[in-house]
């Protein structure tokens, strides 16, 4: 179950790595004008959204991979793919044709049900990472002066 869970966690600290750093490359204005599209949010939060995102996404994604503040950093995960599904939810029954804006503005990707779908999956994904975690070849579990933890025990 460790390795599983270390897969788990690498991989999709690299996909909130790579998603982070494309949408860091494209700017602030971008990924504020990318949330703004949704039409949820006021616009006095648009912009802090939009320079705090990137790097909320990089930093996770770093944790994830290192496997150091494992069970937090999952956590947020869980809880940015769940509001990353309702958002894109939001965006298919409403029938806005707004890009989700998951890889940046390079990556056009339209809103469907299969991709609230996919973030399901990312979010039940991530839960499993705090209920198992955080796996073999983590920080935390040198932190924790072994080469597993307890939870990478079931």
């Amino acid at each position: 179950m460790a390795i599983i869970i270390a897969t788990v966690r690498v991989a999709l600290g690299l996909l909130l790595l790579i998603a982070g750093v494309l949408k860091a490359h494209d700017g602030a204005a971008a990924t504020a004008a990318t949330v703004a599209a949704y039409r949820i949010l006021p616009p006095v939060v648009v912009g802090p959204i939009g320079v705090a995102l990137p790097y909320l996404e990089i930093l996770l994604g770093g944790y994830l991979v290192l496997g150091l503040f494992t069970r937090v950093a999952a956590w947020v995960a869980t809880g940015q793919f769940v509001l990353f599904g309702v958002a894109v939810a939001s965006l298919v029954i409403r029938k806005i044709p707004a890009d989700c804006g998951c890889f940046g503005a390079g990556v056009r990707t339209p809103p469907s049900w299969g991709h609230v779908a996919g973030d399901v999956v990312l979010a039940l994904l991530a839960y499993a990472i705090v209920r198992f975690g955080p796996g073999i070849l983590a920080v935390d579990s040198r932190l924790a002066g072994g080469a597993g933890s307890a939870g990478d025990e079931a």
